[in-house]
């Protein structure tokens, strides 16, 4: 046993215990004890226990046990246990445990535990535990376990778990778990955990899994998982799933899932997931499928397919399928389906289709299938098929059909084939086919075919087909043929052809053919051929020929002829042919032939026929007569009795008889 006093020096073999007093130095063997003043150095062999004062300097061999005051350094061999006052500085080899004070450094190696106090340093080996108190900073080697205080920066190896307090950074290697407090910062390599507080920024390598708090940022590589808070910013590679909060912001790679709390923004690399709460941003690469709440604005790429709440805002690229909610607007690429909500905009490149709700507007390009709600707007390209509801306007280019329901206005190019509802309107390019309900409005280019119902009113060009119902009104073009119901209107160009029923009114231009039925009108230009019902009114132009029924009126232009049913009146110009039934009226002008039977009266200009066609009961003979010969007078009425005697018709009812030489069998 060694006992010194100030400024002493001992040295001690096996076994030993050595107390020195103030700027001692001791050195001891195996087994020894050493405790010493202020400012001293000890060294000890293994198995030894050290305890020095202020601004001592320790050195320990196996399994020893140092104690250091204020200011101290100590150094331990294998299986030591060091503990240290404030601003001390420890070293251990492996299987050690240091524990240090204030504003120590602390040093160990393998299989070791450290502890330190506020602004303390440790550096850690293999499979050790390090433990820090504020403001410290730790750093361990592979299969360490770190938990720091406040301000603490924690760096480890591999198989390492780290914990730190509030403003924390934390930095570690593979298949490491990191948790961190408020502010805290980690940064982790692969197949790492983290798990951060308010404002926290982590970052992970591949296979990791991340957790944050409040207005936190995530930044992780393959395969990773990340979880964060209100306000939170996370950015994942390839094979990520994020999960944010609340106004938090997502960014992705490649074959990842994203899902995302009220105004959020998401972007994700290809194959990728999105779903987004209210107010959410949503961005996405090819093959992506996005999911967003109210308000919500989505972006996706190839092969995409988006689901979005009301107000919200999709565009998609190619091949993409975007559904929305009421309010919302949509604009997808080539090959797009597009489903929306009422007031929905949908906006859709080649080869799309779109289906809207209520009030939407839908616009497509190439190819595409349109269908849209009450009150709709629908515009689209080549080759579409536009379906519509009530109150719909649709606008469509060549090789399009287009249907709408009540109060619809269809306008399509060429090509195309137009059916509408009640009160539509129609208007379609060249080579068309229209179709309208009650109430309808067609007006087609050429080579249009239009099929109206009750008090539609159709307009065509050149060589269309125009078929109207009850109380319509159709005017067509040259080369037309015109179709309508009872009470109709027909106008048409030349060249063609007129069927109307009961009560209708026709008007055609020259070479027309008109058919009409019982109370109808008619009036043709040159050329024409006009055929009429009973109780009929026909005007045609000259060289025309109008074949009447029974109570007709007839008036044609020069060269016409007229042929009438019973009780029919004629009125022809020049150069006319009239034939007529029984108890008709026959007026035609110069050069004109006229037959009538029994009962009816013949009126011609200069140098006119009149033939009066007599039944005596086995066979008919005509009675002639021309005006000019033998007491003849032009225009004036002339009828024949039943002698056949032709009778001169006056005013006062008197009459003559012509010469009975005129009768011819």
């Amino acid at each position: 046993m060694v006992t010194a006093g100030y400024g002493s020096s001992q040295t001690a073999g096996h076994a030993s215990a050595l107390i020195a007093g103030y700027g001692s130095t001791q050195t001891a063997g195996y087994k020894s004890i050493l405790t010493s003043g202020y400012g001293s150095t000890q060294t000890a062999q293994e198995s030894s226990d050290l305890i020095a004062g202020y601004g001592s300097t320790e050195t320990g061999g196996y399994d020893s046990s140092l104690i250091a005051g204020y200011g101290s350094t100590q150094t331990a061999g294998y299986g030591s246990i060091l503990t240290a006052g404030y601003g001390s500085t420890q070293t251990a080899q492996e299987g050690s445990s240091l524990t240090a004070g204030y504003g120590s450094t602390s040093t160990a190696g393998a299989d070791s535990s450290l502890i330190a106090g506020y602004g303390s340093t440790q550096t850690a080996g293999h499979e050790s535990t390090l433990t820090a108190g504020y403001g410290s900073t730790q750093t361990a080697q592979e299969d360490s376990s770190l938990t720091a205080g406040y301000g603490s920066t924690s760096t480890a190896g591999f198989n390492s778990s780290l914990i730190a307090g509030y403003g924390s950074t934390q930095t570690s290697g593979y298949e490491s778990t990191l948790t961190a407090g408020y502010g805290s910062t980690q940064t982790a390599q692969d197949n790492s955990s983290l798990t951060t507080g308010y404002g926290s920024t982590s970052t992970a390598g591949y296979q990791s899994s991340l957790v944050a708090g409040y207005g936190s940022t995530q930044t992780a590589g393959y395969e990773s998982t990340l979880t964060a808070g209100y306000g939170s910013c996370q950015t994942a590679q390839e094979q990520s799933w994020l999960t944010a909060g609340y106004g938090s912001t997502s960014t992705a790679g490649y074959e990842s899932r994203l899902i995302a709390g009220y105004g959020s923004t998401q972007t994700a690399g290809y194959k990728s997931t999105l779903t987004a709460g209210y107010g959410s941003t949503q961005t996405a690469q090819e093959e992506s499928s996005l999911t967003t709440g109210y308000g919500s604005t989505s972006t996706a790429g190839y092969n995409s397919t988006l689901i979005a709440g009301y107000g919200s805002t999709q565009t998609a690229g190619y091949n993409s399928s975007l559904t929305t909610g009421y309010g919302s607007t949509q604009t997808a690429g080539y090959g797009s389906v597009m489903t929306a909500g009422y007031g929905s905009t949908l906006t859709a490149l080649d080869s799309s289709t779109l289906t809207a709700g209520y009030g939407s507007t839908q616009t497509a390009g190439f190819s595409s299938s349109l269908m849209a709600g009450y009150g709709s707007s629908q515009t689209a390209g080549f080759e579409s098929t536009l379906t519509a509801g009530y109150g719909s306007t649709q606008m469509a280019e060549r090789d399009s059909t287009l249907t709408a329901g009540y109060g619809s206005t269809g306008i399509a190019g060429q090509d195309s084939s137009l059916i509408a509802g009640y009160g539509s309107s129609l208007t379609s390019g060249t080579r068309s086919c229209l179709t309208a309900g009650y109430g309808s409005t067609l007006i087609s280019g050429l080579h249009s075919v239009l099929t109206a119902g009750y008090g539609s009113s159709l307009t065509s060009g050149m060589r269309s087909s125009l078929t109207a119902g009850y109380g319509s009104n159709q005017i067509a073009s040259h080369k037309s043929s015109l179709i309508a119901g009872h009470e109709s209107t027909q106008i048409a160009g030349h060249k063609s052809m007129l069927i109307a029923g009961k009560g209708s009114s026709q008007t055609a231009g020259s070479r027309s053919t008109l058919i009409a039925g019982a109370n109808s009108v008619q009036m043709a230009g040159d050329r024409s051929k006009l055929t009429a019902g009973a109780d009929s009114t026909q005007t045609a132009g000259d060289r025309s020929k109008l074949l009447a029924g029974s109570n007709s009126y007839l008036t044609a232009g020069d060269r016409s002829k007229l042929t009438a049913g019973d009780d029919c009146v004629l009125m022809a110009g020049d150069r006319s042919k009239l034939t007529a039934g029984k108890n008709c009226v026959l007026t035609a002008g110069a050069d004109s032939r006229l037959i009538g039977s029994l009962g009816s009266t013949l009126s011609g200009g200069e140098n006119s026929t009149l033939v009066f066609r007599c039944w005596d009961g086995k066979r008919y003979t005509n009675v002639v007569v021309k005006t000019g010969i033998d007491g003849v007078e032009a225009d004036v009425p002339y009828q024949i009795d039943e002698d056949s005697n032709v009778l001169i018709k006056a005013e006062d009812n008197s009459h003559s008889e012509a010469d009975p030489s005129q009768l011819q069998p």
